[in-house]
C-alpha cells in the first residue's frame, strides 16, 4: 500500500501540472494569468511548482481565467480539497515513532500565536501531568518509544512560557471524570489544570454537565491561528488547511466557548471535581 506522504506528493504534483497545462493551453504567461486572476505572479509560480496547494477559491478563479470546462474544474476542486485534508494513519505514526509526531506538533505550535484546543473525552496533551501522560501513551506504545514520546510532550509544554502566545482550552466535564487513571492521578491532573488556568496567557474553560449547549461536536480538534486545524481520530490524524473548513472549526470553537465556564467559575468546578476523587 502506498504511504500517505508519497501519495500526498504525487497528488499535489498532479494538481500543479494540471493547472500549468491549462495556462499553457491558453497561451498565457504566468504574469498574464496572475493579472487576470488577481493574484501575484510568484503565487502562480508556487502553485505550478507544487510549493503551494491552491485553495478551492483559487481553483475556481483560475478555472474561469483558463476557460476550463465544469468537469475539469470539479475534478481539480476535488483534488485540492483532498490535499487540504491530509490524513496520517495511526499505524504509520506508531511505526515512525509516536515521539516524532509530538515533535511535529511542537513545530506547528511554535509557529502559531493563537492556539485553541477542544477535547470532549480526554485532557489535551499540553495540559497533561506526566502520570496522566504515561497512562494515555501506555495504551499504544511502550519502552523507549514511550519514554521519548513523554519527553517530547514535556518539551512541547514549555511553550506556555512564551507570553506572546494565547492559549484557549475548552474541556467537557466528562473529560475530567473519565477514570483512566487512579483517583490520586486524576485529582492531581485536575488541580494541575486549575493551576495552569491562572497563567496570564492561558484560558481554560469547562463545559459542565448542567450547561446548555447548542452544538454536538463529534471529536476533539486543535486550531492554530486560522491557518491549520488538526483532528485526532481513533485510527488517524487529519490535518486541515482549507480556509472554509478552518473557519467552520473556528466558529464551532466560539460556540463551545459560550457554553463553558472560565475564571473563578471554572476554578470552582475544578475544585469540586478534584475533591470527588
Amino acid at each position: 500500500m502506498e504511504e500517505a506522504p508519497e501519495r500526498y506528493r504525487r497528488e499535489r504534483d498532479r494538481l500543479a501540472r494540471a493547472l500549468k497545462r491549462l495556462r499553457l493551453d491558453n497561451g498565457l504567461t504566468g504574469t498574464n494569468a496572475a493579472e487576470r486572476a488577481g493574484m501575484s505572479q510568484p503565487k502562480i509560480s508556487r502553485i505550478e511548482n507544487g510549493a503551494t496547494v491552491p485553495t478551492t477559491e483559487d481553483i475556481e478563479t483560475l478555472g474561469r481565467v483558463y476557460g476550463a470546462d465544469r468537469e475539469t474544474v470539479a475534478e481539480l476542486l476535488e483534488l485540492a480539497e483532498s490535499l487540504h485534508r491530509h490524513t496520517e494513519n495511526a499505524r504509520a505514526i506508531l511505526r515512525g515513532g509516536a515521539w516524532r509526531k509530538q515533535q511535529q506538533i511542537g513545530r506547528v505550535e511554535k509557529e502559531a500565536k493563537r492556539l485553541r484546543f477542544f477535547q470532549p473525552a480526554t485532557v489535551s496533551g499540553l495540559l497533561q501531568t506526566p502520570d496522566f501522560t504515561r497512562e494515555i501513551y501506555g495504551l499504544s506504545v511502550s519502552g523507549d518509544d514511550l519514554d521519548r514520546s513523554m519527553a517530547a510532550l514535556a518539551e512541547r509544554q514549555k511553550i506556555f512560557r512564551d507570553r506572546s502566545k494565547r492559549f484557549t482550552f475548552v474541556l467537557t466535564e466528562a473529560a475530567l471524570r473519565w477514570r483512566l487513571c487512579t483517583d490520586e492521578v486524576m485529582e492531581a491532573q485536575v488541580r494541575h489544570i486549575a493551576a495552569l488556568a491562572r497563567r496570564p496567557n492561558v484560558r481554560i474553560g469547562i463545559i459542565p454537565f448542567t450547561a446548555r449547549v447548542r452544538e454536538v461536536p463529534l471529536h476533539g480538534f486543535e486550531a492554530f491561528d486560522e491557518r491549520l486545524v488538526t483532528v485526532g481520530l481513533e485510527t488517524a490524524t487529519i490535518t486541515i488547511t482549507d480556509a472554509r473548513d478552518i473557519q467552520y472549526y473556528v466558529r464551532l470553537f466560539a460556540e463551545l466557548e459560550k457554553s463553558a465556564a472560565f475564571g473563578e467559575a471554572a476554578e470552582t468546578i475544578f475544585d469540586w471535581i478534584a475533591s470527588g476523587y
